[in-house]
């Protein structure tokens, strides 16, 4: 008896012991569980914490290179404008008188073509006005600076703005600020250096041409005339010319001749296409001087008279425009219109 029962007291001791390891084991599993979980979270969490990190910093960089490209422009902006400001009370940004400078280029081993008076081809006008007419038009029109002082003048004076590039792309917003205006067109000259951007070349097609007359057209949507901006090889070329005058026909528009070449096919090819065409008679500021430009008008009022009218080309120099705004006792025999106020000048 007394055996058997400690042998149920040993059994029973190592029961208890069995599961008092066994709850220890439990324990110890679900502490490293435990441990093992909250280590997983953390690093986890650590993890994902890294990543916000680095796309936060990569924000921050491309937020910081925006910012710095914004403070690049706008100091490039102020730049340009504080230069405009400058060019403008200096008369520093002036518009090269391109189209004397091709003539001279051209005829240069002529002497006898080194004048800014050209008479104009035989044409005939009925005025209304017993007073001659005179057009005066200013070309190479490209900032508002220059649009301002031409509204100051007191005659109908005619703009001829370039067609919009990046350096000067609100022309067809000036332009839209007058009652009548005309596009000047870069065509390719003998040895200009400039060409302005998009410059009608004597190799271009009729297609390219046309192309070209219909973006202006688009741009300028009141244009009646556009004239030649350089142009002494093109306006020389009998086919460049004939594939010009084709499209103006089409499109319903006149031809004004700067005359920058003695050999200008013009006159021929109109009269093939009969479309409203006129020439410049006088180049106002082949001098920007006051007293020259005033003999100038005076040269330009004189044909007016002997022919009934006279067209006179300048540029927006501020000399040239000061002159004209008081140039009354010099103009007060004509009636200076706009170049579509000659009464032929519709189709």
């Amino acid at each position: 008896m007394k055996k058997t029962r400690k042998t149920r007291k040993t059994r029973k001791t190592k029961k208890t012991k069995s599961k008092q390891k066994t709850s220890v084991y439990k324990i110890i599993f679900f502490s490293l569980l435990f441990i093992i979980i909250g280590l997983s979270g953390f690093i986890v969490g650590y993890i994902v914490n890294q990543a916000q990190s680095t796309k936060k910093i990569a924000k921050c960089k491309n937020n910081l290179v925006s910012l710095e490209n914004k403070i690049n422009t706008l100091s490039k902006e102020l730049k340009n404008k504080k230069t405009a400001k400058q060019n403008i009370s200096s008369n520093l940004i002036k518009p090269v008188n391109s189209e004397i400078e091709d003539l001279l280029s051209v005829t240069k081993n002529n002497s006898s073509i080194h004048q800014t008076t050209i008479p104009n081809e035989t044409k005939t006008i009925k005025h209304k006005s017993k007073k001659p007419k005179l057009v005066i038009i200013i070309d190479d029109v490209s900032f508002g600076y220059e649009a301002k002082l031409i509204k100051q003048i007191p005659f109908h004076i005619t703009p001829s703005f370039f067609p919009a590039t990046k350096r000067h792309p609100f022309t067809p917003l000036y332009a839209k600020t007058f009652p009548d205006y005309m596009v000047h067109v870069p065509m390719q000259a003998m040895h200009y250096p400039h060409p302005e951007p998009h410059t009608l070349e004597v190799t271009d097609s009729y297609y390219t041409i046309q192309k070209r007359i219909n973006i202006i057209k688009k741009e300028f949507p009141r244009v009646h005339f556009i004239n030649n901006h350089t142009g002494s090889k093109f306006t020389a070329n009998l086919q460049a010319m004939n594939k010009l005058f084709m499209v103006l026909k089409k499109d319903r528009l006149g031809f004004v001749d700067s005359r920058t070449t003695p050999y200008t096919k013009a006159p021929v090819i109109d009269k093939i296409y009969h479309i409203p065409m006129y020439s410049r008679n006088v180049f106002l500021d082949n001098k920007e001087n006051a007293a020259y430009i005033k003999n100038q008008l005076k040269e330009a009022v004189r044909l007016a008279k002997k022919r009934g009218y006279a067209i006179a080309i300048g540029h927006p120099h501020k000399v040239t425009l000061t002159t004209l705004k008081n140039a009354g006792n010099i103009l007060k025999n004509v009636q200076v219109v706009y170049i579509d106020e000659l009464n032929d000048s519709k189709y």
